[in-house]
């Protein structure tokens, strides 16, 4: 790109200058343009990552960025001012130390906060003075801490039984799921969940509801998953089949004629 034609002191423009030109637009309204648009990468972000404001659409030569919270550009809501020319960087009331701008005038924002959610607007400076102005928004979640599960016992469950099965956790604002053999657990006629789906119930307890459990919550931005609960099912001595009983049975009667064996053996010989 060549410079502009004109005097040289144009292409110059003290730094005093430039903030003057910057600041000139204080407490009033930014003007929309379809000149300049401001991109966030990524456009929802989550607390203690990095999040980038880049500018699009940049016409002309210009020399200078003032960067500014919310959609006013005010010197108490500067972050930061930067001149090209001299590379230089002028700190505002609104910078907390974790923002930085670019040379190529994207505004970086490092271990981003949930307090640094909101509107952020740029003030583009061109070499004749002119102002362009654009705002972005910036989305913030917080990452969501592992949930746990919670039974009423741990003990081996017979089939035919009820047991329930709880989602533990203080998030709020979240969505829950659960997870069934690494699968989403899917809908069936002895499975039950509470409204919230906080509680998993299973009544009666089969023989295939056996398996890994664990709960997933999440919400927009992300999602985190308890650690592995097992549910062990045995079998009820009514399920056992007629030559399971009889086996049983024949084992009982066979350990009984041992142990009467022995105690004749010993008491009446």
């Amino acid at each position: 790109m060549e410079p502009p034609s004109g005097p040289a002191s144009r292409r110059h423009v003290p730094w005093s200058r430039l903030l003057l030109a910057v600041s000139l637009l204080s407490f009033w309204t930014l003007p929309t343009t379809a000149r300049l648009a401001v991109e966030t990468v990524p456009p929802l972000v989550a607390e203690g990552s990095v999040a980038v404001f880049n500018i699009l659409e940049k016409k002309g030569l210009i020399i200078g960025y003032g960067w500014f919270r919310g959609n006013r550009v005010e010197q108490k809501a500067a972050i930061e001012a930067y001149q090209v020319l001299e590379n230089s960087h002028t700190p505002g009331p609104a910078n907390t130390g974790r923002e930085t701008i670019k040379p190529n005038g994207s505004l970086i924002i490092q271990s981003v906060r949930k307090q640094d959610a909101g509107s952020y607007t740029v003030v583009t400076v061109k070499a004749d003075l002119t102002n362009v102005s654009a705002s972005g928004q910036l989305q913030v979640y917080s990452l969501l801490r592992q949930p746990s599960i919670q039974v009423n016992d741990s003990m081996v469950r017979q089939k035919g039984n009820r047991v329930v099965i709880t989602c533990v956790t203080n998030e709020t604002d979240i969505s829950i799921k659960w997870i069934f053999n690494k699968q989403q657990l899917k809908a069936a006629k002895n499975i039950f969940l509470s409204k919230d789906s906080k509680n998993l119930t299973i009544d009666p307890i089969k023989k295939e509801n056996a398996g890994e459990y664990q709960c997933e919550i999440f919400n927009i931005g992300t999602s985190n998953r308890s650690e592995i609960f097992e549910l062990k099912v045995k079998d009820s001595w009514f399920d056992l089949t007629t030559g399971t009983i009889v086996g049983i049975m024949i084992g009982i009667l066979v350990g009984l004629a041992v142990i009467g064996a022995l105690m004749y053996f010993l008491f009446f010989k």
